[in-house]
């Protein structure tokens, strides 16, 4: 089999499929390897799909070919395959050809390009690799959600923080490894169509938006990477569809990529009423995140424990409302600079006093992503039963704000003149982070 193909569409295919490792092929070193399917297209046009495919992900790219004789399949290392996307914008050929030996079958490639550069070598047999077509088109026959891929790529990307971690992230419930958008399939998750949500058991997250409603989906943490990703690389709409064993996110270029689904999800939906909160703060973010960074510098990184502390009238602060965080250790204490909170807000909050204990790094995870200069904080307070014996408080920061289908924040800018309506679609998010105080 011969084939031409463009340098161009080489670097743009590897581009995609290198999202997914090839999967080593035997025990020696850099033995991973790409697959070539060649043929023609519906059309009856040269056409070429490549193929990585890893241990529980698979990836594949389809571009049209300049000349082909023959047709079939055929590998290349992976790393040979590298030293093509170095030429020129030229024109490639590859020969691949089997030749019987003693001991077997040898599979041979040999490419050349019309700058010059020339390579001969040895591959593995393509029956090493399976496509995913077959299943593919069963997936897409079971029907299809579309998603904008800027919006599902900033949620899924202000989601991962609130995964388990660490040396949580092992032994944690797979249900907690996932990350969810809920719809109305289950009764239990009816009230949450149209939100992401995931959480560490210690923390939660909530990206609601209206682009998700009517859909559901879930991936394991160790896919989001990948699907973040792959989402980068796609500008218009793209598709998820559902196997048996896999999903799969396509774009309208023929590009997938696909990973084993999970079936572990979270049994129900929950979210605390707003009525509930007691205390609403308006908190200036950068201030209150060089507070938390200054305490940071002082407070033992295994303890993380400091005192929140909101003073309604702070006659230190001019009679201000004020935020600041306390810490006590063996040999120091400490005590942040006061930050004072802006009172403008709609909801009625209690002007009295109020303090707790907070995971330091938990509470930061709270600010550090808000997308605006200030950052509604609300608390609601636990009291002491049967079911939370010491009390507390819920903590939670509200995020609303608008996005284009790519991705990109709508700014005040960009809102359309009185009467008019914008030349893009704008689409409605709202993001809580919620977590505990420390008792």
């Amino acid at each position: 089999m011969l084939l031409k193909l463009k340098a161009s569409n080489l670097i743009e295919a590897l581009d995609i499929v290198s999202v997914v490792e090839p999967r080593s092929l035997t025990a020696q070193q850099n033995s991973s390897a790409f697959l070539f399917k060649c043929g023609t297209n519906a059309d009856g046009k040269p056409w070429c799909s490549m193929y990585s495919r890893g241990e529980q992900q698979v990836a594949r790219v389809e571009f049209p070919l300049e000349e082909l004789e023959g047709e079939g399949l055929f590998t290349i290392p992976a790393h040979h395959i590298r030293m093509w996307t170095k030429v020129p914008d030229d024109v490639i050929t590859f020969e691949s050809t089997t030749e019987t030996k003693a001991d077997g079958q040898a599979f041979i490639v040999n490419g050349r390009s019309t700058s010059g550069m020339k390579h001969d070598h040895s591959t593995y047999d393509p029956r090493l690799i399976a496509t995913c077509d077959k299943d593919f088109e069963a997936a897409k026959a079971a029907g299809e959600q579309t998603y904008l891929p800027g919006i599902l790529r900033e949620a899924l990307a202000e989601a991962r923080p609130f995964l388990p971690g660490g040396d949580k992230k092992d032994v944690a419930g797979d249900h907690l490894n996932t990350v969810q958008i809920f719809d109305q399939s289950n009764p239990d998750w009816a009230k949450g169509d149209g939100h992401m949500f995931c959480s560490d058991s210690t923390r939660a997250f909530y990206f609601q938006s209206s682009d998700f409603e009517g859909k559901g989906l879930a991936i394991h943490s160790r896919f989001l990477g990948k699907l973040t990703e792959f989402l980068g690389k796609c500008s218009g709409p793209v598709k998820l569809y559902r196997s048996q064993n896999m999903a799969y996110a396509s774009n309208d270029k023929g590009q997938i990529f696909g990973w084993v689904h999970e079936t572990k999800t979270h049994s129900r939906f929950a979210y605390l009423s707003m009525a509930r909160d007691k205390y609403v703060i308006i908190v200036p973010k950068v201030s209150i995140l060089n507070a938390i960074d200054a305490a940071e510098m002082v407070v033992d990184a295994k303890a993380d424990r400091v005192r929140l502390v909101y003073t309604h009238n702070n006659s230190a602060a001019g009679g201000g409302h004020t935020l600041h965080f306390t810490a006590t250790a063996s040999s120091s204490k400490f005590e942040s600079f006061p930050v004072t909170t802006d009172d403008k807000k709609e909801e009625p909050s209690l002007e009295e006093n109020f303090d707790c204990n907070v995971n330091l790094a938990h509470f930061k995870s709270l600010i550090q992503d808000a997308k605006g200069h200030n950052v509604e904080l609300r608390v609601t307070i636990i009291n002491k039963d049967e079911s939370h014996p010491r009390g507390g408080a819920l903590l939670r920061t509200i995020d609303n704000f608008e996005m284009y289908a790519n991705g990109k924040l709508v700014t005040i800018s960009d809102k359309p003149e009185p009467g008019t309506t914008s030349r893009e679609t704008i689409y409605t998010c709202k993001v809580t982070r919620c977590m505990s105080s420390m008792v």
